[in-house]
């Protein structure tokens, strides 16, 4: 062979390796490499890699069609963010939450219960309270709370439920001297140690509707504050009650008695009318009492869809108290400065819910609700539903360990004996119960925790830089909906996406990983990552733990 032949060729070949060389370096070491696809056994393992009652709680919480079709679980205690706090997901911290069942002559006083026990126990336990035969779905009735006697007894005549949103058992604890009414009511009735939402997302909508209907979201689905029906993401309540696919407690109760009871819930948003249901929507159905708080304005209302299924009470609005209200949370921090720890309160309504003043309000507007419309009024049961909003709010912007927290679970304390003084005023000693629990726990304020906020903005734009598509719709916490379409389009497949958010790190996140330490940068930031359709299967580590 010709030597200037073979060494032009021997220089063509060594130049060709180099090159080849240098893509797959550049390849390899690209934070945005694609991966091949992974065997669905795979995503199945990495599910099961999670503690059993994280999957379990994943799984409940799941509904196909309206979940995201990735399914992701930040690693313990990151947590994935839009620019704030978030309470989602399925760790003990935001799924353990207080469970108090109290009514004289009908609970009986067993103190602290240490079996476990789920939101979907409430309905069924209301329906056994009341002498109504209800098959929740999930649920089963709890049978402490229950008289250990066969005798037959009287129900009582209202059965109010409280809900102290955002209240878990993590901020209980946080300020243990804050509570003082709801501790010496627990060995008067019936509190269960270890009570769990129980499915994830640990969310306002769908943990009060399985409160309501004994269900699951897996069940009833309303998945979370938005989710996806017919192609597009929808709010939770937006279009009133229809996305929701099981009949609560309260619509089957209400209905089987000719409507003859009365059925009634004042709360924050229309996100909780998952605890009373349908109202006239359902065939056969009346239109129930809701009052809700329109933060925008601080009018109660009641709009849009709802409206036309449920009554609202319109003499709400003219309930006096707010005033008085708003002048002890002013005085609260020592001075009257129309001020509450920082936060002006008579020009902010949206501030105005973050303080006490707003459970003290809301307390007067139960009041005047009970006596208006005489809930408990005869021997017909009715049951009654309320939302203390202020926890959550607080959660959100001051974090848990904030003084701000402790004086809000000081005011939901306070305003529980004021219910109780109410109900016995107005209904009658012996006639009621009232049961008491929280939607979810609050996440830690991260200084404390050591936890990595992750960009759910800055994740978006990095899958869809990464797969060359417009292909994310939208997301939350703990899913992300995705178009599988366009994805397809430009080549990949959801496992891939899946593959990569799996791997995706602290670094690929921030816009600067100089922000980070070098030993940082490559912290995997999620636990598990996996398409929706994982659990739309049999999954082996759930096997004989979960109901189809």
């Amino acid at each position: 062979m010709n030597p200037y032949r073979t060494s032009v060729i021997l220089r063509l070949v060594a130049a060709l390796m180099a090159i080849s060389s240098a893509c797959t370096r550049d390849r390899d070491e690209s934070p945005d490499r694609v991966p091949a696809p992974p065997s669905l056994g795979r995503f199945q393992a990495m599910a099961c890699d999670l503690p059993l009652e994280e999957i379990t709680r994943i799984w409940n919480g799941y509904y196909p069609g309206r979940s995201g079709e990735l399914q992701v679980v930040p690693r313990k205690p990151n947590y994935s963010t839009a620019g704030g706090l978030t309470h989602s997901g399925p760790w003990n911290y935001l799924q353990r939450v207080p469970m108090l069942w109290f009514g004289p002559g009908h609970v009986p006083a067993r103190g602290r219960v240490e079996r476990p026990a789920t939101m979907a126990d409430v309905a069924p336990t209301i329906a056994r309270l009341i002498g109504y035969r209800f098959d929740a779905p999930d649920g089963s009735p709890l049978r402490e709370v229950l008289p250990s006697d066969d005798r037959r007894r009287e129900a009582p005549r209202l059965v109010l439920v409280v809900v102290w949103d955002g209240a878990g058992r993590n901020v209980l604890r946080e300020h243990p001297g804050a509570w003082p009414v709801l501790r010496r009511m627990i060995p008067k009735g019936v509190w269960f140690e270890h009570f769990t939402d129980a499915s994830s997302p640990s969310v306002t909508p769908a943990i009060h509707t399985t409160l309501g209907t004994g269900a699951f979201p897996r069940r009833h689905g309303l998945v979370d504050q938005r989710f996806k029906v017919d192609g597009e993401l929808v709010p939770s309540h937006d279009r009133g009650p229809r996305y929701l696919r099981t009949p609560a407690l309260a619509d089957l109760y209400d209905r089987d008695n000719g409507n003859s009871p009365l059925i009634g819930m004042v709360a924050y948003t229309a996100w909780h009318l998952g605890m009373v249901g349908h109202g006239s929507y359902l065939a056969g159905g009346d239109r129930d009492v809701a009052a809700l708080l329109d933060w925008r304005t601080g009018r109660w209302v009641l709009r849009g869809e709802n409206a036309k299924y449920f009554r609202f009470p319109s003499y709400v609005n003219d309930v006096p108290g707010l005033d008085e209200a708003i002048v002890l949370s002013d005085l609260e921090d020592g001075a009257r400065d129309e001020a509450w720890l920082g936060a002006r309160i008579p020009e902010d309504v949206r501030v105005l819910i973050q303080t006490p003043a707003y459970a003290a309000w809301q307390t007067a507007i139960l009041e005047a609700v009970i006596r208006r419309e005489a809930f408990g009024g005869d021997d017909v049961p009715d049951l009654l539903f309320t939302n203390y909003k202020m926890i959550d709010e607080v959660g959100h912007r001051w974090t848990m360990n904030s003084p701000q927290m402790e004086s809000v679970v000081r005011a939901s304390d306070r305003a529980l004996g004021d219910l109780v003084r109410i109900l016995d005023r107005e209904v009658g000693r012996g006639q009621w119960v009232l049961a008491l629990t929280a939607d979810h726990g609050v996440t830690p304020k991260p200084s404390l925790t050591g936890a990595f906020a992750i960009s759910r903005f800055e994740l978006e734009r990095d899958l869809e830089r990464t797969f060359q598509a417009d292909f994310v719709i939208g997301g939350r916490p703990t899913q992300l909906w995705l178009d599988t379409e366009a994805l397809d389009q430009a080549g990949y497949g959801l496992a891939q996406v899946a593959q990569y958010v799996a791997r995706y790190t602290k670094g690929q996140n921030v816009e600067d990983p100089a922000e980070l330490s070098p030993d940082d940068r490559d912290d995997r930031v999620f636990a598990a990552a996996f398409p929706g359709s994982v659990l739309e299967r049999p999954i082996p580590c759930l096997r004989g733990r979960v109901r189809d």
